[in-house]
């Protein structure tokens, strides 16, 4: 099954994702400094993050989990030039590589990099901090549940949030799997379910190049 996905996704790709030179130098980078391509959302995801940023007209985007910054640069291309975009990062081997690959796709609009475990960089802003439009998580699973609390203070009316990574081919409801990362996704669906700050949420099983994953997307109340 992994062989058709994988070449689904690549007849998706070249049926409907046109070549950008400097997501592909992102990927080059991110290879030859031997992290793996697989940490990071294939193109056709990307382009959904994309296309959401756009429908909605978002102007201010964070992200929590950068690793290379393939997805920073999917993110930074659907906003207008007077946008921002706050990307943090907790691994500084990773942070490094994406500092390289910000600077190289040298992107019109602003990106902003902030290195340390995002909860406490969150923490750190301040109260008169803009609320952001789109909110794209993908970091350390176990601290999902903590993120989302975060997001939404960062949040207002309409805000989209996106959660990576939330079915783990389908180890979220295997009851011996007491894994932190696998339990943080479970307490975040829990959180999701009824949030008296969310207006509505869902999420979305994907087969692809990644393998059986999906998306949780909600939107702030």
């Amino acid at each position: 099954m992994q062989q058709m996905w994988t070449e689904l996704d690549d007849y998706i790709d070249e049926h409907l994702i046109p070549e950008d030179k400097r997501l592909h130098q992102v990927m080059k980078n991110t290879v030859d400094h031997g992290l793996s391509n697989h940490l990071a959302v294939a193109p056709n995801q990307g382009m959904l993050l994309q296309m959401l940023i756009q429908m909605n007209k978002c102007k201010r985007v964070l992200e929590i989990g950068t690793f290379a910054a393939y997805s920073t640069i999917w993110l930074a291309r659907a906003l207008p030039k007077d946008g921002y975009l706050l990307t943090i990062e907790g691994r500084e081997t990773h942070a490094q590589m994406a500092h390289k690959n910000i600077t190289e796709a040298n992107m019109d609009t602003n990106i902003e990099l902030k290195v340390g475990f995002a909860a406490d960089v969150l923490k750190t802003l301040t109260a008169e901090t803009p609320a952001f439009d789109f909110i794209f998580i993908d970091a350390d699973k176990g601290s999902y549940p903590e993120y989302l609390e975060l997001s939404l203070k960062y949040s207002h009316s309409g805000t989209i949030i996106v959660l990576d990574n939330v079915i783990r081919a389908g180890d979220i409801i295997d009851p011996n799997n007491q894994k932190p990362s696998i339990v943080g996704i479970r307490q975040t669906f829990e959180a999701l379910k009824n949030h008296p700050k969310l207006l509505s949420c869902t999420a979305l099983q994907t087969v692809g190049s990644k393998g059986h994953d999906g998306f949780a997307i909600a939107i702030v109340k």
